[in-house]
């Protein structure tokens, strides 16, 4: 695979609004904004349009619908910004979340709950759209589907389950064990 672009995503669903990129990112996002595709993941990528494709219709970001002064004023929680990319500098998250790698994505989507995703992932092990996932994240009232492609000790043969406070929704530490 080479130059991967989701069919059902734009680069701003993917990126934070542009002041906040680093300004190399954003004169690349001023002079051509498709090649930030780039910076991403390609695995991680070709999972997202596999799950959009799977579930429907789906948000990572959507800073874009908004003015530019709302999209950049975090007090206004409504507004999705670092679903995808997050710069290093953003205070959202953990320091080293798959997120500032380009490898992570927090998918909302309209159709189907994380708890029906984490379930389709248990039945279906060996689906398309779960191959690359290497982490998930889940605990109780979660209302988005946090996957990503990063490693860990058991990469390619399980998907981590990453919980919160102990939370784990119920899963138990590895999802699925992978039979590729």
């Amino acid at each position: 695979m080479s130059n991967f672009v989701p069919e059902h995503f734009a680069i701003e669903e993917l990126i934070p609004p542009v002041p906040l990129l680093p300004k190399q990112m954003q004169q690349v996002y001023a002079s051509n904004p498709q090649k930030l595709f780039r910076c991403f993941d390609q695995l991680a990528l070709v999972t997202l349009d596999r799950l959009r494709k799977r579930y429907g219709s789906c948000l990572i970001n959507n800073w874009k619908a908004f003015s530019p002064e709302d999209a950049l004023d975090l007090s206004k929680k409504h507004i999705f910004r670092f679903s995808g990319y997050r710069p290093w500098e953003c205070e959202e998250g953990a320091t080293l979340s798959e997120h500032r790698m380009f490898r992570a994505f927090d998918c909302k989507f309209r159709n189907v709950s994380p708890p029906e995703i984490w379930a389709d992932m248990q039945a279906k092990t060996n689906a398309p759209e779960f191959e690359h996932i290497q982490r998930i994240e889940a605990f109780e009232g979660m209302s988005w589907f946090h996957f990503d492609t990063g490693q860990h000790e058991r990469y390619g043969e399980a998907v981590r389950v990453i919980g919160y406070r102990g939370n784990s929704a119920g899963l138990g530490e590895y999802l699925v064990n992978k039979v590729y």
